[in-house]
């Protein structure tokens, strides 16, 4: 059995069969070579669809990967549609969120042409260019944020986190409010040709217990689950262990998820497909290929689904590593083979 890339991944997404596991990113993979070999370049590859079209086909085009990601910030193509203001970053640095905007419930406020802003209106005509450019043949993931994370990026998340503790019902009215965000831009990508989207919602670990995510979140995020016709991946950073059986129950089939959970103990106790979660930090930063084959094996021998980094790579690391994370899934079905 032979797929293609684009069937590979939606196999694995649905368990379905596949002839090796798919190798995807539903975070960023860019880094300066890449940019280099590619031609295009942050920080216009942010607010310019051509740009973030062809990058994004790099993740295929030179990497190999079963699907191409055409999302490279971290929640701020939202958070500057909403009149957050943005850092853009450059070649050699990511866009960051530069301030928030809201401190009250009734703050909040969606504008009509929200999908005609210009950060908006990239990503979803870099998936209609990629659409065009690859039809069936490769995966494409859109990305969304959240709300609880465009609280993070619109309130501040220092004043969001005490309102969770202070006043946890004007927290569940701003999460209530801002779903509308992600279900409207998520659809919209739907409609451009994504296959699949990642819901990055960062109620992890190291800002609040596991219980917060049943409290807050996990009602919200069943909604969406039946409102956005399409597999969707959850990403959520960090140590989260001990909040999976929440996230099992969301309705979401996939969860990407970080190197600080062992895949062995992820996989006993998720449901979900799995998705990972090969180290950025020290394996594709500073690592070699050998490094990188180590924990692809690891983790095809732990029973993840769909190999790839854990989470949006550093732009300065190895290219190399990169590629080598695809590299090592096709010797471990090889050697499989004989």
């Amino acid at each position: 059995m032979q797929l293609t890339p684009r069937k590979r991944f939606l196999n694995a997404l649905l368990r379905q069969e596949v002839d090796r596991a798919p190798v995807a990113n539903p975070n960023t993979i860019v880094t300066v070579e890449l940019q280099e070999r590619a031609g295009a370049f942050f920080p216009d590859a942010h607010n310019n669809p051509e740009i973030m079209a062809r990058l994004a086909a790099a993740g295929h085009t030179i990497c190999g990967y079963d699907v191409v990601f055409p999302v490279f910030g971290a929640g701020t193509q939202e958070a500057a549609a909403l009149g957050v203001p943005v850092r853009w970053g450059d070649i050699n640095n990511l866009p960051v969120i530069a301030g928030h905007i809201w401190n009250k419930v009734d703050d909040i406020e969606i504008p009509d042409d929200f999908l005609e802003k210009q950060p908006i209106r990239t990503v979803l005509e870099a998936i209609r260019l990629l659409r065009e450019e690859f039809g069936e043949k490769v995966g494409i993931i859109g990305k969304v944020y959240g709300p609880w994370s465009l609280a993070y990026h619109t309130f501040g998340i220092e004043q969001f986190l005490l309102d969770t503790v202070m006043d946890p019902e004007k927290a569940k009215a701003i999460l209530h409010r801002l779903k509308e965000i992600p279900l409207m831009f998520a659809n919209a990508q739907i409609q451009a040709g994504a296959d699949a989207l990642n819901i990055c919602d960062h109620i992890t670990g190291d800002l609040v217990g596991p219980e917060a995510y049943p409290q807050f979140l996990l009602e919200i995020h069943q909604e969406l689950s039946k409102s956005i016709p399409c597999p969707l991946i959850l990403h959520c950073c960090g140590k989260t262990l001990d909040r999976i059986k929440y996230f099992n129950k969301n309705g979401m089939g996939c969860y990407n998820f970080e190197s600080a959970n062992d895949a062995v103990e992820m996989r006993s106790q998720s449901t979900m497909v799995l998705l990972g979660n090969i180290n950025n930090a020290q394996t594709i930063y500073r690592g070699t290929k050998e490094d990188v084959k180590r924990e692809v094996f690891y983790a095809l021998d732990a029973g993840v689904e769909i190999i790839g980094p854990e989470c949006a790579v550093p732009v300065n690391g190895k290219l190399s590593n990169i590629i080598a994370i695809r590299e090592a899934v096709e010797e471990y079905y090889d050697q499989k083979r004989t």
